[in-house]
């Protein structure tokens, strides 16, 4: 177990110079250690020659030197010891140090401070861990010479760094006026436990904890018992205590004066074991966190057998010393019921039961398996007072002391009568409670039957568990005491009202302690610090009205029933046990990082065992919800985290085995993960997905192999791939996909990985499709553009190309197709418009040479050329919309060959060049829609033309050189212009069916009388100039019938 207090051991006091670094010392050192010590507390005394003087000094043969100090220090430290160094001034005529009266308080002072400044050097050298800068120095340490030593306390930290204590004596701890200046209060510990010199250890124990029946002491311990003396002083002044001495002598009632030196008896080490015995009983109970710890006067450094002295060497009292401050020695089991206001409970080790009651308590439950309750489960005044009342009598005239006690100055007792006593052992106590009136003024306690020598001496007056004291109540027959000899002991209740009707609050400090607790808090918000061992806190209601949260490290928890449980901070328990379920908070702790500290948990439901619906809310406002046994689902638990704005950050669902169904999480960069596992804890599918709209979903079958994953970027678009896909060309797939959901790029793989498709859609909208043989070879491409239009390529499995589409946006097309065979050409490009209508078509023979070429304009006409072998055009048609064409032969050289045209109405003109063997070398024939034959112009070799019609209604038009006209009858002759000299045969005069008809040009002539006509024999001359018109066979005069002029 651990030690029994933070410092414990034993006080040593130096006799001579040169003392504590004698080998007898260390050897007690080690005694000292082997006990159990922690500590060792070194006496050096400095002098003055007597009680007045007001030199202080370092006696030569008594005062230890510097050196011999330092050696003492560090033989200690060998020992494994801590080191209190206490000053300790005596007066060398033997006059007792508490009487000290110097005439010059200055000088004394002044000469004291040096001695003990350099002491604390010396001790700050040695590394020593606490200096008492005096010792029971009692006539000077009250509220007049508090600057004195605020002046030396200022001085001493100025050289030296440990903390600082004052030693006061038992009688002068509760005046020293420089408490508050020191780190630790000091007091030489020596109560009176008994007025017998054979108690009882039980006495004993009772002494420590009751009021000393001595007047004396009673008043110097504050009317108070010596534990709750001690008690006060740390509670006034915030400060842990040491007994820089506490000891009894091995000799005959030790107990009764247990800081006497000069005390003379028989040795008794029984009573000495049995005084020390109650000493550890009481302050291994009761030495709570206050209680520094205790240096037992004394060890004598002679390491000398002493048979009545203090020292516990070679006595009874040596083993139970070593067995508690081995931390093996029992306690008391304490039951401590708390007043109506705040306390303070502070214990030590013990199986304790504390029932605090109302008022802002600060508990501490030891060591031990306590039972805490801070104070009861719901708020409200009380409706009783309980009042004990313990003390003694004096009687006189035979009658004991008679006491009634009124409230409001009614009597709410009978008549109480306090017999003789001449120790606690014969004190009376009553008890009574009260209701409480609804106006509650006063409290009296009356000496009834009051005479001379008759008196009531209170001990204790205890109201709702408040300890009143003497300066709390009015006595006038004895100001400042319990002892009544007339009238009454008046208490001004409206003053204290709290003491009758209860603190109107509760809100404790709890701290359980080493040991298994169970502790209560009660209404109000309390702290609870469980402290060592397993742990258990109760609350009130159900765990539904509870929230549980993180603060600071602390488990805070908040009962949302007004006016109950309120809000307690909560650490080192181990279970809450609410009024349907108890929960272990060891689930609590290790979650403590993921909950950041300061999260709020909630338990929703029970089955009446365990929790199955919880929330914990954190302190960013987001909550962490749990539900258990869920029916009807694959899974049958289930954790979501719901952030502060409501949004779901976190969800996990569990099989029945523990193992993972589902998890999504949404990150702090705003992404949200997801997966999903199947029975056998196989990821089967994960997506994560981000706050700028893009994701990544995995998808996984049984085996654990990945059967799709698609990638959603922030613009919408998407990365698929499938694997393992059946019943196409490729076995795995890729997709992109812009934010409109539409593909712009496909990839499709055969099982080796080379490709079998490939679609892509540019930024454009330009569609890219590829396909691709079972060996990756590229086979056909088609590239379409946003407006519809496309280019379609399509390739031999070497390589080669054989066809090129290209589709534009107005739907036309222009297609290339090569290695064509069994045609005379190799090549061909066609064009289509948006009809499908060929409006282009050339074949190209295999050198790149034309072999044909078609064309079609936008206004429908169309111009087709036909190439030989050599690529010289042979033959272009050029056939117009109506129906109309004009179709050139050429000869090899390019030279035109012939020309027919074809009219709308189904005539047309036949031109042939180039005629050999003939007399003339080209000719004209003009055809009608039946295909008869209208005309024939024949250009002669000799720059002549003849001119021949076949059919009436001819128009024969005369050319520049000399013509041959041949009319067929009832056709016209045309002469626009005066040139060469034309011939017109068969020409057929007057009015008549059939007759031919002149037409001359104004420009010409204006009439046929400006023309000179002549006969010539038997032809008739129209000169025309230097030209002239010969009419063969016509002799008739001409008419206007005949001659036009237009």
């Amino acid at each position: 177990m651990a030690n029994l207090f933070d410092v414990q051991g034993f006080g040593a006091l130096s006799e001579w110079n040169g003392q504590f670094a004698s080998t007898s010392a260390a050897q007690a050192f080690q005694q000292i250690a082997a006990l159990g010590s922690n500590s060792v507390s070194l006496t050096a005394r400095i002098w003055t020659t007597n009680k007045t003087t007001s030199d202080v000094f370092a006696h030569s043969g008594k005062t230890e030197s510097d050196a011999s100090l330092l050696a003492g220090f560090k033989a200690a430290e060998a020992a494994g010891l801590s080191v209190v160094f206490k000053a300790a001034i005596s007066p060398l005529d033997g006059t007792g140090v508490s009487s000290l009266s110097p005439t010059d308080l200055g000088a004394f002072f002044a000469s004291y401070k040096a001695e003990v400044v350099h002491l604390a050097e010396i001790a700050q050298q040695g590394g020593v861990d606490t200096f008492a800068i005096g010792n029971e120095m009692s006539s000077l340490t009250g509220a007049a010479y508090r600057s004195y030593w605020t002046d030396i306390i200022s001085s001493v930290r100025q050289v030296y760094q440990g903390e600082l204590t004052y030693s006061a004596a038992t009688d002068e701890a509760l005046r020293v006026s420089f408490w508050d200046q020191l780190d630790t209060i000091g007091v030489n510990t020596y109560p009176p436990l008994t007025s017998s010199t054979t108690p009882t250890v039980q006495e004993m124990i009772n002494a420590w904890t009751e009021v000393p029946y001595n007047p004396y002491y009673a008043a110097a311990f504050d009317y108070k018992s010596p534990v709750d003396f001690l008690h006060s002083l740390s509670e006034t002044y915030g400060k842990q205590v040491l007994m820089t001495e506490a000891g009894f002598r091995s000799m005959d009632g030790t107990a009764m004066r247990p800081g006497s030196w000069t005390a003379n008896a028989p040795a008794d080490t029984a009573e000495q074991a049995d005084a020390f015995n109650a000493f550890f009983q009481v302050w291994s109970a009761h030495g709570g966190s206050w209680m520094k710890g205790v240096e037992l006067w004394q060890w004598d450094l002679n390491n000398q057998y002493n048979p009545t002295g203090y020292s516990p060497m070679g006595k009874p009292a040596e083993a139970i010393v070593a067995q508690y401050f081995h931390g093996n020695g029992s306690a008391i089991d304490l039951t401590i019921t708390g007043s109506a206001i705040n306390d303070v409970i502070d214990l030590g080790r013990g199986d304790d039961t504390i029932n605090a009651g109302l008022g802002n308590d600060v508990i501490h439950g030891g060591d031990g398996n306590d039972v805490i309750i801070g104070g009861p489960s719901t708020s409200g005044k009380l409706a009783t007072t309980t009042v004990t009342l313990t003390g003694y009598g004096t009687a006189a005239g035979g009658a004991n002391a008679q006491v009634q006690v009124l409230v409001n100055g009614q009597p709410v007792s009978a008549l109480l009568e306090f017999r003789p006593a001449t120790d606690p052992a014969g004190y009376q106590t009553y008890t009574l409670t009260f209701a409480n009136p609804e106006q509650l003024t006063s409290l009296d306690i009356s000496l009834m039957n009051a005479a001379s020598g008759r008196a009531l001496h209170l001990k204790d007056l205890i109201i709702n568990g408040v300890a009143v004291a003497p300066n709390d109540a009015i006595n006038a027959s004895a100001p400042g005491t319990f002892d009544l000899y007339v009238r009454s002991i008046h208490v001004d209740a409206a003053a204290h009202q709290d003491w009758f009707t209860g603190a109107n609050s509760d809100n404790d400090v709890i701290y359980g302690g080493g040991g298994n607790d169970v502790i209560t808090g009660g209404f109000g918000n309390d702290l609870i610090d469980g402290g060592d061992g397993i742990n258990t806190a109760i609350f009130s209601g159900t765990a539904a009205d509870y929230k549980i949260s993180f603060v600071n490290g602390q488990i805070v928890v908040t009962d949302s029933v007004a006016a109950r449980d309120g809000i307690d901070r909560i650490s080192n328990v181990e279970y809450f046990t609410f009024a349907d379920v108890t929960i272990g908070t060891a689930g609590f702790i290790a979650s403590e990082s993921v909950l950041a500290r300061g999260a709020e948990y909630q338990a929703l439901t029970s089955n009446g065992i365990t929790v199955t619906s919880e929330t914990i809310r954190n302190t960013d406002g987001s909550r962490d919800i749990y539900i258990r046994d869920i029916a009807g689902k694959a899974f049958t638990s289930e954790h979501s985290v719901i952030a502060a704005g409501g949004k779901t950050t976190l969800v996990e669902r569990f099989y029945n085995d523990g193992d993972l169904a589902f998890r999504q999480v949404a990150n702090g960069d705003g992404s949200v993960s997801r997966s999903d596992y199947d029975g056998d804890n196989h990821l089967i599918t994960l997506l994560n997905s981000y706050s700028d709209g893009s994701f990544q979903q995995f998808v996984f079958n049984a085996a654990g192999i990945e059967t799709n994953a698609t990638i959603r970027y922030a613009d919408g678009t998407r990365d698929i791939r499938d694997y393992g896909v059946i019943g196409q060309d490729y076995t795995s797939r890729h997709t992109v996909t812009d934010a409109a959901g539409k593909s712009i790029l496909i990839e499709g793989f055969h099982s080796d990985g080379t490709l079998a498709i490939k679609q892509a859609v540019d930024a454009a909208g330009a569609k890219t499709f590829n396909q691709y043989d079972q060996f990756g070879h590229l086979s056909q491409q088609i590239v379409t553009q946003k407006d519809g239009s496309f280019m379609q390529t399509i390739f031999a499995p070497n390589g080669d190309l054989t066809s090129l589409t290209l589709r534009n946006a107005d739907s036309t097309r222009d297609t290339m197709s090569y290695g064509i065979a069994g045609k005379a050409y190799t090549t061909e490009h066609v064009v289509r418009d948006a009809a499908g209508k060929s409006v282009l078509i050339e074949q190209f023979h295999q050198d790149g040479s034309l072999a044909l070429k078609q064309t079609v304009d936008a206004m429908g006409v169309k111009m087709l050329a036909q190439y030989d072998s050599a690529g010289h055009l042979a033959m272009q048609t050029v056939t117009q919309i109506d129906g109309s064409y004009v179709q050139s032969a050429f000869a090899s050289n390019g030279a035109v060959a012939g020309v027919t045209t074809r009219n709308v109405d189904g005539s047309k003109s036949v031109d042939t060049f180039g005629i050999t063997g003939q007399a003339y070398m080209s000719r004209h024939d003009v055809f009608d829609a039946a295909g008869q034959r209208l005309e024939t112009t024949f250009d002669n070799k000799d720059g002549s033309h003849t001119q021949t019609a076949y059919k009436a209604g001819v128009t024969l038009t005369s050319t520049v050189g000399d013509d041959i006209m041949n009319s067929a009858g009832g056709d016209s002759f045309v002469f626009k212009q005066a040139s060469g000299h034309d011939t017109i045969n068969n020409f057929r005069v007057a009015e008549g069916a059939g007759h031919d008809v002149i037409q001359i040009d104004s420009s010409i002539a204006k009439s046929l009388s400006e023309l000179a006509v002549h006969v010539v024999g038997h032809d008739t001359v129209i000169e025309l100039g230097d030209a002239s018109i010969m009419l063969k066979g016509v002799v008739a005069p001409l008419t206007s019938h005949d001659v036009l002029i237009v």
